[in-house]
């Protein structure tokens, strides 16, 4: 507590009015009957509002949000408990919101609260300063694969952070930008990308990014979990809901105020989105075969393989659950369309598996780089790191510049690589979904050809889950031989 030396009222009043105005922390303060007394410049430089012209008006005047809403002034005057390191925005300007970090007090003089002031800090610098570090990081640990591998689990859940995202090209510096920008909010988020392009990289780096970061990070590929046992996984179950169900959380408690990330969103059954929906709307989850409702803390980060509007219109997606979940979305563009990123990431995939198989490779050869750059990556990220494993490992120690010719002979043909007598006849023009399932489709059979249709093996060979290989050799018709 502070200590005043006796002085004049008068003196000590106009000092204390000098300190505030100051300081470079914004002050805001409302007296009980919610009007603002004290609105110092640090404040108005935040929130970007003139003091002359809300100081003396009520708070939802000053604000401009419903009188019938309680303030955070009101609900702190009220309960006399203080509200802390919080991060939202309360002015908004221009159809902009403006985000502060604040904690807010009540001023008790004789056991009642007369009134209840504001600490607003600027961490706008800050936040600029750690930005303009990670891309430094970002990009000095791009040339080297060995510093650059992300550490088994630092105590939360996650391996990766923005620092492990390769990447040269415009859209990929400005998507982590935003993506920076969006992980100090509490807000939910979707992030839509194809296959293969790093969806759940993105998302570990927000939350290693935000302000939760020490709290859990969990996610769950709504795709690889049978429907019958999916609201169960997330909302958790009482004994004797059914045969076998025993009392235990669900991943929405487990998540604490973390992360819950729902990879492949899409997947999940329609009757499921609704129960989802609930949750999010009411933020409590109840378990199954459950009377008690349990509050939901963390922030929900979904991710879509999928364009979400059209997956609307085929009835795929809920309308509703899309505006819920989909209020900060990123958008991460196909590797087809970052050609810079191509050449980056090539190189990195180069030097990590020299690491790993002590070889001496430098470049691609001049043919095989303009196949890179023609071809359409359906796989991704995921498909360019396969194909520079393939060729890593199948040529020689002394190799300095790659080749196409041993790669196997389906990835020649999809990089049009064989000779004229090779390279497949062109074939009928083909939607670019039907082209992708059908080279999905080739990867997986021949895959299961190699392991004799071992479905535990070929998952580890594909890098995927077993019930996502089940999947998807159940949508693209595969069926294991009966002999």
């Amino acid at each position: 507590m502070a200590v005043y030396a006796k002085a004049d009222p008068e003196m000590l009043l106009f000092a204390l009015q000098k300190i505030i105005e100051s300081i470079s922390d914004g002050v805001v303060m409302s007296d009980a009957q919610g009007r603002l007394i004290i609105y110092n410049q640090a404040q108005e430089r935040l929130e970007e509002l003139r003091g002359t012209e809300i100081i003396g008006k009520p708070l939802w005047e000053a604000y401009g949000y419903d009188p019938e809403n309680e303030s955070e002034h009101r609900q702190v005057l009220t309960s006399g408990k203080a509200v802390e390191n919080r991060y939202e925005a309360h002015a908004i300007n221009n159809g902009i919101p403006k985000y502060v970090s604040y904690s807010t007090y009540p001023i008790i003089k004789n056991g009642e609260a007369v009134g209840v002031f504001s600490i607003s800090k600027n961490e706008t610098k800050l936040h600029s300063l750690l930005e303009e570090a990670i891309e430094l990081k970002r990009r000095f640990l791009s040339l080297d694969p060995e510093m650059q591998e992300p550490v088994e689990d630092p105590g939360n859940g996650t391996r990766y952070s923005f620092s492990n995202i390769i990447g040269d090209s415009e859209a990929t510096r400005q998507l982590i930008k935003e993506a920076q920008k969006i992980a100090w909010l509490d807000n939910n988020i979707l992030i839509v990308g194809e296959t293969g392009t790093g969806k759940e990289v993105y998302a570990q780096s927000i939350h290693n990014h935000g302000k939760k970061h020490k709290e859990p990070f969990i996610g769950i590929n709504c795709a690889a979990i049978p429907e019958n046992l999916l609201e169960g996984i997330l909302f958790g179950t009482v004994k004797g809901a059914y045969t076998g169900a025993l009392d235990r959380s669900g991943l929405f408690e487990d998540a604490r105020g973390g992360t819950l990330f729902l990879d492949e969103l899409n997947s999940m059954p329609v009757s499921m989105q609704t129960k989802l929906l609930r949750v999010l709307q009411e933020r409590k989850v109840n378990r199954v075969g459950g009377s008690e409702f349990v509050p939901v803390k963390c922030r929900v980060v979904c991710a879509m393989n999928e364009d979400p509007l059209k997956l609307i219109g085929e009835g795929k997606l809920r309308q509703d659950l899309y505006y819920r979940i989909g209020g900060l979305s990123l958008y991460i563009l196909p590797l087809r369309q970052r050609p810079e990123d191509i050449r980056c990431l090539t190189r990195f995939f180069i030097q990590k598996y020299n690491h790993m198989l002590n070889t001496h490779v430098e470049q691609l050869s001049e043919t095989l780089e303009r196949a890179f750059e023609n071809y359409g990556w359906p796989g991704n990220i995921r498909e360019l790191e396969h194909v520079i494993e393939n060729l890593m490992v199948h040529n020689d120690d002394q190799t300095r510049v790659l080749e196409g010719t041993h790669l196997p002979a389906y990835l020649k043909a999809s990089l049009n690589l064989g000779t004229d007598s090779e390279r497949p006849k062109p074939q009928r023009k083909e939607p670019l979904n039907d082209r992708v399932d059908s080279f999905e489709r080739e990867i997986i059979l021949d895959a299961l050809c190699r392991n004799s249709y071992n479905i535990s093996s070929t998952s580890r060979e594909l890098g995927i889950i077993r019930q996502s290989l089940l999947y998807k050799m159940k949508r693209l018709g595969i069926e294991k031989p009966t002999s």
